[in-house]
């Protein structure tokens, strides 16, 4: 069955996903209905996006004929990429101290960034377009695609550690392969947010560009690397053999987050509370 069909034939709630044969390339943007976050719902296309892609590349004769090469994530809200952890079950999760339930949540925010990561066991090479905002997990989740294209003014940071707790779902080993232990550990403490410009100063942002030109950025270097593919693709494999990380490694320091923030007492529950509302009152003026 053709990739086009493939995808067709498959409904996703939060996701908007369209393929484009003449480069190659699969685009999975998200559509959040409640809160731009990664809501249990939206992970769920994503898993179900990310098994496609395997199946339409598992069934080519050979690698050069695999139909996807490119995979590019976005949003269709220009003012966020998005903003985080579903922090309603967070909230939820501690209050009733379910651990199973911030355990399947929070596993399968690794699973999806580990896909991104690795490539989905194919040589696809991810690319990510920031037109928005991408704060505690949503920069978590664009730092495990390949690359990073961010317009300017766009706003990157990690703040959970304003309500006691820290990003446990991939971030510091992320951070570590673009800008190393020692900064990623510093970023992840203070807090603090930056400009994409300052994001670009420092490794973290790959491609730079204006306001509303970060599509056509990433159709520009997917046009100038389809015949660089290959060698791009080893490139990239070079680097993640020089930093290695496993889904079993994420897994473990994904259960050390969830001891933690089981452990977050009542102000810093006010706080996340805060940042809940804050999320959802984004949203709603997004949608207005």
């Amino acid at each position: 069955m053709p990739v086009s069909l493939r995808f067709a034939a498959q409904t996703f709630e939060e996701t908007q996903v369209d393929y484009d044969p003449l480069l190659r390339a699969l685009w999975c943007r998200m559509r959040l209905k409640r809160s731009p976050s990664f809501t249990p719902q939206l992970l769920q296309d994503l898993h179900a996006v990310h098994n496609l892609i395997n199946e339409a590349n598992a069934a080519a004769p050979e690698p050069a004929a695999q139909p996807i090469r490119f995979y590019v994530g976005g949003s269709v809200y220009p003012g966020t990429f998005n903003a985080g952890g579903d922090l309603p079950l967070f909230l939820d999760a501690i209050r009733h101290r379910d651990r199973t339930l911030l355990r399947e949540y929070a596993y399968s925010c690794v699973e999806a960034m580990y896909n991104n990561a690795c490539g989905f066991k194919a040589p696809v090479i991810s690319l990510v377009c920031l037109e928005g905002d991408a704060l505690g997990g949503g920069l978590e989740c664009a730092l495990s695609f390949d690359v990073i294209i961010a317009e300017k003014g766009v706003k990157l940071g990690l703040p959970e550690i304003m309500f006691g707790s820290f990003p446990g779902m991939g971030a510091f080993n992320f951070l570590a392969r673009r800008i190393g232990p020692r900064l990623a550990e510093r970023m992840m403490l203070s807090g603090r947010i930056y400009r994409a410009e300052e994001g670009y100063e420092m490794g973290l942002v790959d491609i730079l560009v204006d306001k509303g030109t970060a599509i056509e950025a990433a159709r520009t270097f997917m046009k100038e690397n389809q015949r660089k593919h290959a060698a791009r693709y080893t490139i990239s494999s070079i680097n993640k053999k020089m930093f290695p990380m496993s889904l079993s490694d994420l897994k473990d320091i994904t259960d050390l987050w969830i001891e933690h923030t089981l452990s977050l007492d009542a102000i810093d529950l006010r706080r996340m509370e805060y940042l809940a509302n804050a999320q959802n009152a984004r949203r709603q003026s997004e949608a207005s």
